[in-house]
């Protein structure tokens, strides 16, 4: 049987911003998978429209640890993009 890999979100947010990202994980080697599927939720009363250009990234359980600390490192200006 083939074991399924458990995936976990390291991101959400705007479309550019989810690109940047998704290419520098990448750049470590570090495979990036996209869910954009936060552009609306279906309630009893219609639907509720969200950010359009709303992204969310996930990376194997296995990467986690690695492709946050690469966000974190981001995020604090270390890598001069």
């Amino acid at each position: 049987m083939i074991e399924k890999k458990k995936r976990v979100s390291i991101h959400s947010g705007g479309k550019h911003e989810s690109l940047i990202l998704k290419i520098l994980l990448e750049s470590f080697s570090i495979q990036v998978f996209e869910d954009a599927s936060l552009m609306s939720v279906f309630n009893p009363w219609g639907v509720l429209i969200g950010d359009f250009n709303a992204v969310k990234l996930k990376v194997k359980e296995t990467d986690y640890l690695k492709a946050k600390k690469i966000i974190d490192d981001y995020n604090a200006g270390v890598y001069n993009l």
